[in-house]
């Protein structure tokens, strides 16, 4: 138990330390950031001095340690001159302190922007690629969480590390040393609060950490209710049932606000202890620079100085322990995002010595599918030839949609194999197979965008010609002319503004232009009235012709453009098989013939 519990502490540690790569681009622009900052640091160092030469010099007796001390004449002997000098000297080193300092922040944090783009980019780009699998058992809200928030989480700790970490802990070195230079009991106090901050730092991050994983657990769980509810707003609308949807709202952001308050008590806790110790090591330096201003070991001038370099030190150790929520919070969306990033793709495979198109034959041997525990396909065999047109008919719940699903490739089978002109979809390249094949959806889903650009999703390189063809044969055109804009009108999220038939019919003409060999049609009239569905049988007519079609229905007008009918039997739930072959019950049935 113990050792699992290092190895996780470790892993947690190590979380933030896993995006490392993504700053490699950027190392020439990080020196230039570093060697600006050092010159701001050089810069703050010389900023009390002149403060401490008009002390010692204008106010009292010159000193001797003061490097400044001789320069405060160089315009006359005069103490006004003297303390214009002086004051003209502070002025300078504070605009060259924030010029460089204003170019080491554009330095350093754009290369925290930058990073942060390339992870949200890298981490979208997985999440889209992800087998369909692990988009089933994921909610879209908790997904969209992930992207959005956790990236902007971890794009402000990129951005703290350049803009605060480096130079804050830079600042401390600087700082140390100057005391140290001034004198060591000076230097020894002076080094003494760094641990004690340290400490409180490391204590609040311990409790911060904990506190920002509840509060990004709670914020992605309400973030999926609410993409849930609006997804589903009509059904919630129809059964007048928002009081349920608001009970539900209310617990999940009763967590949130729990875990919220739970990082603000960290938080509050956090300034009064670095309060304290700060006031506890300036009482001290005080203490001690006085007793040695009052036995004449060092000069009034060095001991503002080093009340200066006390508290310039100390500053930046309170920003850098500020870091410690900002720090927990993204490690606990690095390890979210690093949960999309950590997922297995499947593999990329050549697609050297593959057609560029298929022949169309497709084989199914002894199949079987269960989605996690669920079983939805029983040991189904069944061959389609090139240019057949088969239509799976049977019960809900016969895996009728799983069998489209599988040659389409979006999930892998898992007893047996299906197999596209002999090879298996586990072997052939992803790219190649979604090339080969064309899917008609009971619900064609339409982007925002215009029709023109919802035709083209499925290849975007075709020409104005081959897209006003394909919408055109599927009857696009027939409505399109009604409206202002023709082809070129914007539709709504999900195609609001459309029938149901008329978004088919985009659907349709988004197949045509794939131009694939195989053409899978799930339900794609359901739903639709008799009108409707005589416009989009019209428009599937131009699409199945001369390719290979597999299609699920039970309306006899898509039935009539099969060439074979294949029942898949109810599967029998009670029962399970450790073989590959299934129960005689769970094959299909034999096919009809129509021709």
């Amino acid at each position: 138990m113990t050792v699992t519990r290092d190895m996780r502490r470790a892993d947690r540690r190590q979380v933030l330390w896993r995006f490392r790569g993504y700053g490699v681009p950027y190392l020439g622009m990080l020196s230039l950031g570093l060697g600006l900052r050092i010159c701001e640091m050089l810069a703050d160092l010389a900023t009390p001095w002149p403060i401490a030469a008009v002390v010692d010099r204008v106010l009292g007796a010159t000193s001797a340690h003061n490097p400044l001390t001789q320069l405060l004449g160089i315009f006359g002997p005069d103490k006004a001159a003297m303390l214009t000098t002086a004051a003209g000297a502070v002025l300078l080193t504070a605009a060259v302190s924030g010029a460089f300092d204003y170019a080491g922040d554009r330095v350093m944090n754009g290369v925290g922007e930058r990073m942060s783009v390339a992870i949200r980019a890298d981490a979208y780009a997985h999440l889209q690629r992800l087998p369909m699998s692990y988009h089933d058992r994921q909610a879209v809200g908790e997904s969209t969480s992930r992207i959005i928030t956790d990236c902007a989480r971890i794009k402000d700790s990129l951005v703290a590390l350049f803009s605060t970490l480096f130079p804050g802990l830079l600042s401390v070195g600087s700082f140390a040393v100057a005391l140290l230079w001034l004198n060591w009991r000076f230097g020894v106090i002076g080094i003494g609060c760094i641990p004690l901050v340290y400490l409180i730092g490391v204590h609040n991050r311990r409790l911060g950490h904990r506190a920002a994983r509840r509060e990004r657990e709670a914020e992605g769980r309400l973030a999926a209710l609410v993409t849930e509810t609006l997804h589903g707003i009509r059904t919630v609308h129809s059964f007048g049932r928002q009081d349920l949807h608001d009970h539900r709202f209310a617990v999940e952001s009763e967590g949130a606000l729990q875990a919220g308050l739970a990082t603000t008590r960290v938080q509050a806790l956090r300034v009064p202890l670095l309060e304290l110790a700060t006031a506890g090591g300036t009482a001290l330096l005080l203490w001690t620079g006085g007793s040695g201003v009052l036995n004449h070991w060092w000069s009034v001038g060095q001991l503002v100085v080093a009340v200066s370099y006390l508290n310039n030190m100390v500053s930046p150790i309170k920003s850098l322990s500020r870091l410690s929520v900002t720090f927990a919070q993204s490690q606990a969306s690095g390890e979210r995002i690093l949960g999309i990033l950590d997922e297995p793709r499947n593999p990329a495979r050549s697609e050297t010595g593959l057609p560029f198109r298929a022949a169309g034959r497709i084989d199914f041997q002894c199949v079987s599918m269960a989605y996690g525990s669920r079983p939805a396909l029983c040991g189904l065999d069944l061959t389609v030839l090139p240019g057949e047109r088969v239509a799976l008919t049977g019960p809900n719940g016969a895996g009728k949609s799983t069998s489209l699903a599988l040659i389409a490739g979006l999930y892998l089978p898992t007893v047996g194999s299906v197999s596209i002109d002999g090879r298996t979809t586990i072997e052939l390249p992803e790219a190649w197979l979604h090339r080969q094949v064309a899917v008609v959806l009971q619900d064609t889903f339409l982007f925002p965008g215009t029709l023109a650009e919802n035709i083209r999703y499925s290849r975007p390189d075709a020409d104005d010609t081959e897209m006003a063809e394909a919408a055109r044969a599927a009857l696009v055109t027939d409505f399109a002319l009604h409206f202002p804009d023709g082809l070129a009108t914007r539709i709504g999220d999900r195609g609001t503004g459309l029938s149901g038939g008329q978004r088919q019919r985009v659907g349709i003409a988004r197949a045509l232009l794939a131009d694939a060999p195989i053409v899978l049609l799930d339900e794609p009239t359901s739903g639709l009235d008799a009108d409707a569905e005589r416009l989009v049988i019209g428009a599937l007519g131009r699409l199945v012709a001369g390719r290979t079609v597999v299609m699920t229905t039970h309306r006899p007008a898509l039935l009539g453009m099969a060439t074979r009918t294949v029942h898949l039997p109810a599967r029998d739930t009670g029962r399970r098989t450790n073989g590959s072959r299934m129960p005689e019950e769970c094959r299909p049935n034999e096919s009809v013939d129509h021709h």
